[in-house]
């Protein structure tokens, strides 16, 4: 299945789960969603995700050598704290 082929499906399948399909129905696309999901793992939108990675990597490298918190701390955390910092008087 072409990348195309994939994304289509996926658009035709999401189109038929809808609230008012009945519950075996909707198990079905579900399950064809899952077995579809299976054989191309890779979600349509892995770029933005890329992106927003990079982005959430540049925001650590930023706070973690303020010496907030030790090295690994979550970056909401992180954040929390250099917030607190800031606004310290």
């Amino acid at each position: 299945m072409t990348p195309d082929e994939h994304k289509e499906a996926r658009k035709e399948l999401d189109r038929l789960l809808t609230p008012d399909l009945p519950v075996r129905d909707q198990l079905a696309v579900m399950k064809e969603i899952i077995r579809l999901l299976e054989k191309n793992p890779v979600p349509d939108d892995a770029a933005d995700d890329d992106a927003e990675s990079e982005t959430l990597a540049e925001v650590r490298q930023h706070l973690e050598p303020l010496g907030l918190a030790p090295e690994g701390t979550p970056l909401p955390e992180l954040a929390r704290l250099a917030a607190l910092k800031i606004t310290e008087k």
